[in-house]
């Protein structure tokens, strides 16, 4: 016996069917031969048998359990559910994929017609039953929202703040969107999470940091060095709305819109100075750039003017990205190189993770609330410098950014201002960030590092297509290294007792040796 299906054939053994015969009944039904009824009848019997014989059908038995699990073996090859129609949104390409029946085999009626088959006592083929199974979000869904996508990333936005202008181009729109079922339709919505964190990246480039006056503070006085300078903050969640909104009104124009921003105005002055509480040194951190690059050094100069004399308020949070602006020419940046994605490559002010490590140390070692760091994806020896405080070097100390991505925030809880200085020793390649303020009643004191899940660096190295090299280079961007996990415990202590403790971990990824190759 076999069963088929569209071309596809299954031919069990009658144990796997879970058929067999009983030859019990069949002897029974060969010895009664001549040996029923009456003598006259009896008689008739063995005539018959000696003339032409006598057929015997044997009695077949079905386990219908062995049966229904052989089909439903055979049910895993043939079944599909259904698939519903969807949209994939790569880059500003806009691909519907038709929704598709499933299908679903009736064990049942298979079963039966098996055992039909089986009566006969002759080889049969037993098609399976199946139903096909309707998919829920049929292709006219998909249709009207493939349409409205496209019409959706038709045009750009345009975002404008006096006379700066930010163009989100389709690509970045479509980042945005995401088309979800919804019962026996598709609709297409905003990702308000991606959105917030598009409008935050975008508020550090709007934002012009403080408004307030630079400050120096040396031999216990503090001055300013620099006025304040009006300025303005984009409030970010009416300009969420503002741009969700907008991204959801199809037009074949660019859309345009103005985005909210607070102004801020200088509060500080050469009469309030004595208020500020900026009277000692809070915390300071250190790091190394011994060995770096001319453009590292230019970008780690230009990262650390950014942060010179800039006030935190009492209370508020303060964001490196924010302060820092946007990485440009303009702001003193040159390109250099950075960990971006899965290797190191060229990109505007590498080696500002210089000063974002460096202004960390200085909020670790103030005892200040960290509420935003990331690690850098891999070990960086040169990290390890001052890593530790006075405690002396060591891993697990360093702080990532990227514009727009990760960034390094804390909070002043000390209740007065604080003045973040800055430091750029050149000739001994070290970079000090100091907080002067009024230092809280506290002790800062640090556990490990731990080190744990040590791992060797990757053996087989890789290679990366390159078309801005030409074809035939090869060139190395990055070193192998070994991986780890590092744990650091901060214990804030006052008045001999530990109020809290906090947790820094950093997990480096093994890194292969990563070579470009040109294929330009």
């Amino acid at each position: 016996m076999t069963l088929a299906y569209t071309g596809a054939v299954w031919r069990p053994t009658l144990a796997e069917l879970g058929l067999t015969f009983d030859p019990a009944l069949l002897a029974d039904q060969a010895v009664g031969v001549g040996r029923r009824g009456d003598p006259m009848t009896r008689m008739r019997e063995l005539w018959q048998i000696f003339r032409t014989g006598m057929d015997l059908t044997p009695r077949v038995l079905v386990d219908q359990r062995q049966l229904q699990n052989y089909v439903l073996q055979v049910a895993r090859d043939v079944e599909r559910p259904p698939q519903d129609a969807a949209l994939s949104i790569a880059g500003a390409k806009v691909v519907g994929i038709p929704s598709t029946p499933g299908i679903q085999v009736l064990v049942d009626a298979t079963a039966n017609d098996v055992m039909l088959a089986a009566q006969s006592l002759a080889p049969q083929e037993v098609i399976i039953r199946t139903r096909n199974l309707d998919p829920i979000v049929g292709d006219a869904a998909l249709v009207r929202v493939q349409a409205q996508v496209v019409d959706l990333l038709q045009s750009p936005l345009e975002l404008v703040r006096g006379e700066q202008r930010w163009v989100w181009p389709a690509e970045k729109l479509a980042e945005l969107l995401r088309v979800e079922a919804h019962g026996a339709d598709l609709i297409v919505r905003v990702d308000t999470d991606l959105l917030t964190q598009a409008v935050e990246g975008l508020a550090q480039v709007v934002d012009t940091g403080t408004a307030e006056p630079r400050l120096r503070f040396r031999g216990g006085q503090v001055r300013i060095v620099q006025e304040g300078i009006p300025g303005w903050r984009l409030r970010q969640e009416e300009a969420s709305e503002a741009i969700g909104a907008l991204l959801m009104q199809a037009s074949p124009l660019t859309r345009t819109l103005d985005l909210p921003v607070d102004e801020l105005t200088p509060q500080i002055t050469a009469a309030t100075l004595d208020n500020l509480g900026i009277v000692e040194l809070v915390g300071e951190g250190r790091s190394s750039f011994s060995g770096s690059a001319e453009y590292r050094i230019t970008n780690i100069r230009a990262g650390a003017a950014r942060m010179d004399g800039v006030l935190i308020a009492p209370d508020a949070e303060f964001s490196f990205n924010r302060q820092l602006g946007e990485v440009n020419a303009e702001n003193g940046f040159v390109e250099g190189y950075a960990i971006i994605g899965n290797r190191t490559q060229l990109e505007w002010g590498g080696g500002v993770c210089q000063d974002s490590t460096t202004v960390f140390r200085a909020a670790f070692w103030a005892g200040l609330p960290i509420t935003e760091r990331h690690a850098h994806a891999f070990y960086i020896s040169w990290y390890d410098a001052f890593g530790l405080g006075a405690q002396g070097s060591g891993q697990g100390m360093d702080a990532a950014i990227y514009t727009g991505v990760n960034d390094l925030k804390f909070v002043n809880d000390t209740g007065h201002w604080l003045l973040m200085q800055t430091e750029v020793d050149e000739a001994n390649q070290i970079l000090t960030v100091r907080l002067y303020g009024t230092r809280p009643k506290r002790e800062v004191r640090l556990e490990g590092p731990f080190i744990t899940n040590e791992v060797r660096a990757p053996s087989a190295p890789v290679y990366i297509d390159d078309p801005s090299l030409p074809s035939g280079t090869i060139r190395q961007s990055d070193t192998a290294r070994g991986g780890r996990d590092i744990t650091i415990e901060r214990v804030i202590v006052e008045d001999g007792v530990e109020v809290r403790r906090d947790t820094f971990f950093t997990r480096f990824r093994a890194w292969p040796n990563i070579f470009l190759r040109g294929s330009g």
